[in-house]
């Protein structure tokens, strides 16, 4: 076993909880998802995985059988985020739309009882269990919360369990996403209140919703012109190592503190670019330095970028983007029926264009099937799969070595790394 502190990532995807908790000193020693794009894609970033990462269905797994070297008890953490569709009321609302099945009888209801099936076998010092807060309005088959039944069960194997739910943006993520965690304790040690652990907030002005620009002296090289500095305000280094009721609690990150720094993109090709390799600009702000991720002494002109393509649009969708204001978007019913890209049962937000001043909406997978509520603030065009990554806090050395398409999907399913590492570094700090 390892010096560190050791954590397997159940229902791993492309690894976004893996990334976090890396970040907040674990050793993540094996991960399993169902999903070999998935797989592929994490273990392209993880290379190192002790035990490596594999497609399995987790229904089928023995956990004594594919982690036999790891006693009961050894093991220091268990994360993961069983898939949640019948959970989320877009989930439901397919579920039902298909042949009347109810949300309660789709087997990915149940998943999570193999994620406590882990638990049980290996008797993790703490778990750590991600899904969506649609959840909390959920019930069983005899009417009783979903919420509660989960806490019976952890409870029964011996855990104290916590419930919250969070805002990835007030953990320095560049989008709102409202999530519930479930935080078990085997040893009775302090609560965690992750309240405590938030690093940023709502913007207190107009000021403060603007780019928050680095305030680095020619920084473009050229005397000629106005410095970043004439344009934007002094901020400290962006923060991304958590502690305990910090000192101080920033403004939200933004879509254009995050994503304003990659280079434009057009649809059709020519200029700019239907795909871009290169960084064009320095890092405009703290967030997109941190973001860029490169090795100490290189420098940003050198550098390659992975992801960072556009979709191809009609020309309709094209003046659609083009019309919409920041931030704005239209719901079922506010155009003609014409222009509706969605049923009006599964969707109200069809177009939305997000704006460069507030953290974006959150991002789902549905971007693998079009981009019409990720709009480009100043582009008319959707999101790429590096600005999506770069909205769920994914650095730019995250690479996604899939379609496109799957990209999306991989991002867009993902627990944002930096709020997996805020909830790491509590637990590791308040619990281990």
């Amino acid at each position: 076993m390892s010096d560190h502190l050791t954590a397997i990532d159940l229902f791993c995807g492309a690894g976004g909880i893996s990334a976090g908790l890396k970040e907040a000193g674990f050793d993540i020693l094996w991960a399993v998802d169902n999903d070999a794009d998935a797989i592929k894609t994490h273990r392209h970033n993880f290379p190192d995985t002790k035990y490596g990462a594999i497609t399995g269905d987790m229904t089928e797994l023995d956990p004594e059988v594919v982690l036999d070297d790891i006693e009961p008890g050894e093991l220091d953490l268990i994360a993961g985020g069983p898939p949640c569709p019948t959970f989320s009321m877009i989930g439901r609302s397919k579920i039902r739309s298909l042949d009347d099945k109810s949300p309660e009888s789709d087997d990915r209801h149940q998943l999570y009882e193999d994620f406590l099936r882990f638990v049980e076998s290996l008797s993790p010092r703490a778990f750590l269990m991600e899904n969506v807060t649609g959840m909390l309005s959920s019930t069983g088959a005899n009417g009783d919360s979903i919420v509660d039944i989960i806490c019976n069960q952890m409870e029964e194997l011996g855990y104290t369990v916590d419930v919250q739910k969070v805002d990835a943006a007030n953990f320095g993520v560049p989008q709102h996403r409202t999530r519930l965690f479930f935080i078990g304790q085997r040893e009775d040690t302090d609560r965690i209140d992750l309240e405590n652990w938030e690093t940023h907030r709502e913007p207190k002005n107009e000021k403060e919703r603007n780019m928050k620009l680095r305030t680095e002296p020619d920084a473009f090289h050229d005397t000629t012109q106005s410095t970043i500095t004439d344009f934007g305000v002094e901020i400290e280094e962006f923060e991304h190592d958590f502690q305990e009721h910090p000192a101080e609690k920033q403004p939200y990150v933004t879509v254009a503190d995050a994503i304003m720094d990659l280079p434009p993109l057009s649809p059709s090709g020519g200029m700019p670019p239907k795909e871009s390799t290169d960084y064009t600009v320095p890092a405009l702000t703290r967030y997109q330095e941190w973001a860029r991720d490169l090795p100490e002494g290189t420098d940003w002109k050198d550098a390659n970028l992975t992801n960072h393509s556009s979709r191809g649009h009609n020309l309709k969708d094209l003046t659609l983007y083009k019309i919409l204001g920041e931030g704005v978007g239209w719901n079922i019913g506010d155009v003609a029926s014409t222009l509706q890209p969605y049923r009006d049962d599964i969707f109200t937000d069809s177009y939305k264009k997000q704006h460069p001043n507030e953290p974006a909406s959150t991002i789902v997978a549905h971007l693998q099937k079009d981009g019409h509520m990720f709009i480009h603030p100043r582009e008319a065009r959707s999101l790429s799969v590096r600005e999506a990554a770069r909205l769920q806090s994914f650095r730019d050395s995250f690479e996604f070595p899939v379609s496109r398409t799957n990209g999306f999907r991989l991002v867009g399913n993902a627990v944002p790394p930096l709020l997996a590492k805020a909830i790491g570094t509590a637990i590791r700090d308040e619990l281990l």
